[in-house]
């Protein structure tokens, strides 16, 4: 087999943080897009259940079908900048959820492989400069996604936001394009393996790492799709107010990445912390009498965020062998695309009997959860723990 013949470095970075601000925008988007339109919370809860449905559909086109970084990426990004321009105009003839399913389905294309390409990408020396790579794009793009849906929201309304996106849907084409020489002499990403799951979850470090990711996930939209919607809903934040918040958040949570590089902590201490901040972001939220505490609850959720899904990702890596990694990436995002559909179905759901407060006041329930199982693994016996730590286990870049 034919060595790589250049790095996938720069070319994943341009890809991860364009899929990033793609994706950022459109959650916190979609349902304030739906809701200008006359949508009730929970109807626009139900474009929200689309988006993520049309991601797993990406997603496992990618894996069972195209098992190709660069043409599932270009594929990605030509669907989405479509889409953008179709919700943009609001062509009559397309109904708006067919819009939002293909910009779904643009978003999970690219995914399944990037973090598995640039991890094992990483020289020996320095193993988590793929992931420090990965995780920077995405705190970079986190940012500037609502902060770019901010600045043109303010001037040219919602069209002008999904036609500024496909304009960056394009610039994500054209990385996932140059980035083919990175790939070339690379074997195939295998096909996802029953019996390589097995084997990882066979250690209780991988299944420990992949339930505490599970339970954030299913956390995750709501925060994202739902946070905007409360603010607007309970504490009179306008749009463009919205986007600037999740601006800061997002801001507060690349900074958190930032500080971690280059620390050695154990992952193990950085994971139960960051679900405890977890759990008091979601009571923040949900128990809010004023929007000043809604806002630090939202703050409080940046370093999640930032940690959970990196940290959990790593644990999980770390564990298993080298060829194991990309099978033990699809099972993470199999689990985070499970979440992220079975979340907003259940918040449609709750939202006309609970309210949008007492979703978010289930979900401090759902992350108590997630920091009881963080937190066992501190009282496992010692026999359970040989072997999962050492002087290796300095903290990655976070990003998520």
């Amino acid at each position: 087999m034919t060595a790589p013949s250049q790095s996938y470095m720069r070319p994943g970075f341009v890809i991860a943080l364009v899929l990033r601000l793609l994706t950022s925008s459109l959650a916190i988007l979609v349902p304030l897009y739906a809701i200008s339109l006359g949508a009730s919370p929970s109807e626009a809860g139900v474009f929200v259940v689309v988006l993520w449905l049309g991601n797993g559909v990406g997603a496992a086109a990618a894996t069972l079908a195209i098992r190709n970084q660069s043409a599932s990426s270009t594929a990605g990004f030509a669907i989405l900048g479509a889409s953008m321009l179709t919700l943009g105009a609001r062509v009559p003839s397309i109904p708006l959820l067919l819009g939002v399913l293909a910009s779904g389905v643009g978003m999970g294309l690219p995914q399944p492989f990037l973090s598995a390409v640039m991890h094992l990408d990483s020289a020996p020396e320095r193993p988590f400069t793929g992931l420090g790579v990965y995780s920077t794009a995405l705190g970079a793009g986190l940012v500037l996604g609502p902060l770019v849906a901010y600045g043109v929201h303010g001037v040219y309304g919602f069209s002008g936001v999904f036609e500024a996106l496909a304009v960056v849907s394009a610039l994500g084409a054209v990385g996932a394009l140059a980035g083919r020489g990175g790939l070339a002499g690379r074997p195939r990403p295998p096909v996802p393996s029953v019996v390589g799951w097995a084997r990882a979850l066979a250690k209780p470090s991988v299944r420990r790492a992949l339930a505490v990711n599970l339970l954030y996930s299913l956390l995750l939209p709501v925060f994202l799709s739902y946070g905007g919607v409360y603010a607007e809903a309970r504490f009179g934040f306008s749009p463009g107010e919205a986007f600037l918040l999740f601006t800061l958040v997002f801001l507060v949570s690349a900074a958190a990445r930032y500080s971690s590089i280059g620390r050695s902590m154990d992952p193990w201490k950085v994971l139960l912390a960051s679900v405890g901040f977890l759990v008091a972001s979601a009571l923040c939220v949900g128990l809010a009498p004023s929007w000043p505490v809604f806002v630090a609850g939202m703050l409080l959720f940046s370093v999640p965020h930032a940690m959970v899904f990196p940290v959990a990702n790593f644990l999980a890596f770390r564990s298993v062998d080298a060829g194991d990694v990309t099978n033990v990436s699809y099972a993470f995002q199999a689990s985070s695309g499970v979440a992220e559909v079975l979340s907003p179905v259940v918040a449609v759901a709750l939202i006309p009997v609970a309210g949008l407060q007492g979703v978010f006041s289930i979900g401090g329930a759902v992350a108590c959860v997630a920091f009881v199982l963080t937190a066992r693994r501190f009282v496992a016996p010692p026999s359970a723990l040989r072997g999962s730590s050492g002087p290796q286990d300095a903290l990655p870049p976070g990003g998520a």
